[in-house]
């Protein structure tokens, strides 16, 4: 048995007999995989480049906020939707559903991504599959190449502000992280999660059977929208990291293939060896002047306003309902967020 090594924040991961793989996490507690796919697929390389991915971009990797991973943040998706009793396939698509992500996340989409294009590892995802391996794991194990389209497996993914995998897992992990939600109330949530009708119906949906712990987790979320995920200051950060990135690569002075193959802090590196005396300068001030005063700073009006309307499903029920349905007061609360933040643009 190996010892156990850090998949992130909240999670290690640790090679045992009979070739499985024992994941200890601090939101859903011990998982044990031994299913051979799945665990060829979390030691490939392609998934444990995401180890040194931060989830939150250039605020992560220059600790300003917590280093939470992507392959943290990948492992805790699969693991819920193996919770309440996935497929196989399902379970692989949330393990490999952010496997195209670059290096610092979506900061390269203020670098590179042109207007009214979706996220930039979305849009180059089959360019990326086509480098790597994975494709060739998934045939020798029978699975299918469509859980590269997680949208057609509703546990891992759906539109917002409804509840799957992919949306709960980053809520809970980052809730946690920011200090936004206490771990015995993000336990209740994980206690609280079922899917509707079943894990296997072709309308599967995420359910949580608990209003009030539905409306802390929905409360922490937008919490973390307004302080971290759509903040003018952090947005900020990604937009000057960005434009250093956007010049550089259109000037050829980094190759854009290589936004796949190293971790945030080698490219870091890479960037102070190929920036220009200005751009070296706008660096520096990223790493020295940490997140800005938010005073005066719009939100773009390409930003995200995220918000959560988690599906409630109570046994007496035929039905789940959203929770603004269930408890109306959520609606008006919800929608009152929603607008301020809007004004802000």
């Amino acid at each position: 048995m190996s010892s156990p090594t850090s998949a992130g924040v909240l999670q290690t991961h640790q090679l045992i007999e009979n070739h499985g793989i024992l994941i200890r996490d601090e939101l859903y507690g011990e998982e044990l995989v031994h299913e051979p796919v799945l665990v060829e697929l979390l030691q490939s390389p392609e998934v444990q480049r995401l180890r040194g991915i931060c989830q939150h971009g250039v605020t992560g990797f220059l600790g300003l906020t917590p280093q939470v991973t992507r392959l943290e943040h990948s492992v805790g998706a699969f693991i819920l939707v193996r919770r309440v009793g996935a497929t196989i396939e399902e379970q692989v698509t949330a393990l490999l559903h952010d496997i195209s992500h670059t290096t610092l996340s979506h900061v390269i989409d203020h670098a590179l991504s042109k207007p009214g294009e979706g996220s930039y590892h979305e849009v180059h995802k089959t360019r990326y599959l086509e480098t790597t391996r994975l494709p060739d794991i998934l045939t020798k194990h029978g699975i299918t190449q469509k859980v590269f389209e997680e949208e057609l497996f509703p546990l891992v993914e759906m539109p917002s502000p409804q509840l799957c995998a992919d949306r709960l897992d980053y809520a809970l992990r980052d809730a946690v992280s920011f200090g936004k939600l206490a771990m015995e109330d993000a336990k209740r949530v994980v206690g609280s999660l079922k899917a509707f009708p079943s894990a296997t119906a072709t309308r599967r949906l995420l359910v949580l059977d608990d209003p009030q712990v539905a409306l802390r987790l929905s409360r922490a979320y937008i919490n973390a929208d307004k302080d971290v995920w759509s903040s003018p200051a952090h947005i900020d950060m990604y937009q000057r990291t960005g434009q250093v990135i956007g010049e550089l690569v259109e000037a050829g002075a980094v190759d854009d293939q290589v936004l796949w193959q190293v971790s945030d802090a080698e490219f870091w590196t890479l960037l102070r060896q190929a920036a220009n005396p200005e751009q070296l300068r706008a660096i520096e001030r990223l790493e020295e002047e940490g997140i800005p005063e938010d005073n005066g700073l719009q939100l773009p009006q390409c930003a995200k306003i995220r918000t959560l309307d988690p599906d409630v499903w109570q046994g007496g029920e035929k039905q789940p309902a959203p929770l603004s349905i269930v408890l109306p007061t959520w609606g008006s609360e919800r929608q009152q967020y929603i607008l301020s933040r809007s004004q802000h643009r």
